[in-house]
């Protein structure tokens, strides 16, 4: 078949595609030949040429100008199982699997007679019987002396099997991948000079970067500056065969945010020759371990401080018997000198002043000797309400929120005074020219989970007993000073820093639990839990019944429509500090709700718009930024009326709640620490209300 263009020709869709009156080409179709004339090189009708391309181990065929098959060699034959003369004379298309066919007319052909060559097309061809091969086709054009197309010499690459062993190492790659993405702990793969090029999601959550792969990041980025020379040093003895192994533990950072610990080790991975091509890093998350060994720190100092202190005091009070003692003999003796009389007082005076010293230091000991017996705390806190209201002065105001019933401990009864008196003190002293403070009871359990955190809490029923003001409020460091003897945040000659030490010794020895908490410039709250004595009735009550989650206005669920089933029920959980809200989490998910995450107001009004199917939110009262949980509930109402909302905060209920917030008359609200039996209760119960 010879082709010529009569007009400007259109786009070429493929020989079988061309009838004789295809627009714009003259068509002439003679008879095919086959003469002695090799297929493979038409001017060289020699047998020797024809010999030796028919029997080369490669796939070769020649069509004529309508894309016919006038020629194949042995290799084709053999490979795809045909008989010569069974396919000559047939188009090539015949025999391509039907996508291949459709590329080979739409996308090879139109490039090909516009150039006169192809090279590497991926096409399917199929096979005698019936299964496909995957050939990579080339083709070179030979051209008449007019420039047609006359003959295409075509190379036929077969690529079966080595697409076979790619898709097995492609199934291999998604089975490392997988584990790779799905592990619990952090892993990343990094080139040898250091830059990521994988990270699974445990790490990106860990260094809280999740752009660890869309952006160009060295992994020793993300490392505390102090820690980056370690790892660099010990990444190129590792890489120069200095030492086969790096395991080290090493900070992580993120913007501000505190540094996190990670256990990093790294192993090479190299090809054929033995060159490194890839590094992959694992990074195991240590920071629970530190805050654990902080902790286990933190109770280590202050019992040995105890002990010290408690050791100077004892020695001290028999200096101080001396002293009294002979400083009394003298009184009396002396009557004729009003100066020496005078003297002798002052140094009387002093020594009493030193064995109250000593009294402190020996209650921060826990070996101050205690008179315990049965109180009904309410009675005591009541009792000493006119004497607090005194002591704050006119321009401060004193709320007193007592739980229900006759609450009992078994405690020394002046010491418990002496302790709430001297948290007022100190809260008067923290609010300056005004404020509020707030003293109340409530019932607590502290479980296990609790305990593991704080390994001096024996977990079971508390009184708590808070003393909450709304003063300048305590920085974290201050936090972790603030029982420590002789610390004080007041001036010079204005404190002796034993009040508060006092008070911790005296909890400790009583075998309760003082905990506080306080934000900048939200106030500070005192939390004593003093064990409880229950009643039978009591311990009947408490036992059977499952723990109420304090809730202002608790709503009654009787008659209320039934919520949404777990799994379907989406959370959006907002707290700011992280360990907290991973606390949370893990509840929330235990119980089977889907959980979406916000660290402040502002993070959390853009979740809600994002996704309408948030049915509650669970918010912390306080938070950084300028919008607290008020704030954003009363946002979030106006976007969703339908929300429904759990406040949860560090502070009392009473210090919150009834602090002149007219927007939370009613509603949910938890207080921390809370058990994930109330946490699941009131979850449940604000979904249903």
């Amino acid at each position: 078949m010879t082709i010529s263009a009569t007009s400007a020709a259109p786009a070429f869709t493929g020989w079988e595609e061309l009838g004789p009156r295809a627009a714009g080409w003259k068509i002439e179709r003679p008879e095919l030949q086959r003469d002695t004339v090799s297929p493979f090189l038409p001017d060289l009708p020699s047998r020797l040429h024809d010999q030796i391309l028919f029997n080369l181990p490669v796939m070769l065929h020649v069509m004529d100008s309508s894309g016919r098959l006038v020629s194949v060699n042995k290799n084709w034959c053999d490979v795809l199982g045909y008989e010569a003369k069974d396919v000559l004379g047939h188009s090539f298309n015949e025999y391509l699997a039907p996508q291949s066919r459709t590329q080979l007319v739409t996308q090879i052909y139109p490039k090909y007679l516009a150039t006169g060559a192809c090279y590497n097309e991926e096409l399917f061809v199929q096979r005698q019987d019936g299964s496909l091969a995957q050939v990579l086709l080339t083709m070179m054009a030979q051209r008449s002396d007019k420039g047609r197309i006359e003959r295409s010499i075509c190379h036929l690459q077969d690529v079966t099997q080595r697409k076979l062993a790619e898709m097995a190492n492609g199934r291999t790659d998604l089975r490392f991948r997988s584990a790779f993405m799905a592990a619990a702990h952090g892993m990343a793969i990094v080139t040898p000079t250091g830059l990521i090029e994988a990270a699974n999601s445990a790490l990106k959550d860990f260094t809280g970067r999740p752009d660890l792969e869309t952006a160009t990041f060295a992994f020793d980025e993300m490392l505390h500056k102090d820690d980056r020379t370690a790892y660099l040093n010990g990444v190129r003895k590792l890489l120069s065969g200095e030492t086969s192994l790096f395991k080290q533990e090493l900070r992580f950072v993120s913007g501000e945010a505190a540094p996190v610990y990670g256990n990093v080790s790294i192993c090479l991975n190299r090809n054929e020759q033995g060159d490194t091509e890839q590094l992959t890093v694992q990074v195991v998350d240590m920071s629970e371990h530190h805050q654990v060994s902080q902790r286990l720190q933190k109770a280590q100092k202050m019992e040995a401080i105890g002990q010290l202190t408690g050791g100077l005091a004892h020695d001290f009070n028999n200096l101080l018997t001396i002293i009294i003692g002979n400083l009394q003999l003298l009184d009396g003796k002396i009557v004729a000198d009003e100066k020496a009389i005078r003297r002798l007082a002052e140094a009387a005076d002093a020594a009493r002043k030193g064995s109250e010293l000593t009294r402190q230091l020996l209650a921060f000991a826990r070996k101050q000797e205690l008179e315990p017996r049965e109180v009904v705390v309410n009675e005591l806190v009541h009792g000493m309400e006119a004497l607090i209201a005194r002591t704050l002065g006119e321009n401060m105001e004193l709320k007193v929120h007592l739980m229900e019933g006759e609450p009992r401990v078994t405690i020394d009864p002046s010491q418990l005074e002496s302790s709430i008196l001297n948290l007022a003190i100190n809260a008067r002293d923290a609010m300056g020219n005004g404020g509020k403070l707030t003293i109340e009871t409530q019932p607590a359990y502290l479980d296990e989970a609790y305990a593991e955190k704080h390994p001096e809490v024996t977990p079971g029923h508390y009184v708590m007993v808070a003393v909450t003001d709304t003063g300048v409020g305590m920085s974290q460091e201050l936090l972790e000073k603030v029982f420590q003897p002789f610390f004080t945040t007041k001036g010079a000659g204005k404190g002796s820093g034993l009040g508060l030490s006092m008070v911790y010794g005296f909890i400790k020895q009583s075998g309760g639990h003082i905990n506080v908490y306080s934000e900048l410039g939200h106030g500070t709250a005192f939390k004593m839990y003093l064990p409880r004595r229950l009643s039978p009735a009591e311990m009947l009550t408490v036992d059977n019944a499952a723990p109420v989650p304090v809730a202002v206005k608790p709503q009654s669920v009787t008659d209320q429509p039934a919520a949404k089933p777990k799994a379907k029920a989406k959370i959006l959980v907002v707290e700011d500090q992280e360990a907290v809200r991973a606390v949370a989490c893990g509840f929330l998910e235990d119980f089977g709700y889907e959980l979406v995450e916000a660290g402040d107001g502002f993070e959390a009004l853009a979740k809600l718009q994002e996704m309408p199917d948030i049915d509650l939110m669970f918010s912390d009262v306080v938070m950084p930024g300028g919008m607290n949980g008020f704030d954003l509930a009363q946002a979030a109402a106006g976007m969703r009326p339908g929300l429904k909302i759990v406040h949860t905060t560090g502070y009392p209920k009473g210090a919150i709640v009834h602090q002149d917030e007219p927007r939370f008359k009613e509603g949910f609200i938890i207080m921390k620490p809370y058990r994930r039996e109330e946490l699941e209760k009131i979850i449940e119960s604000a979904l249903n209300s």
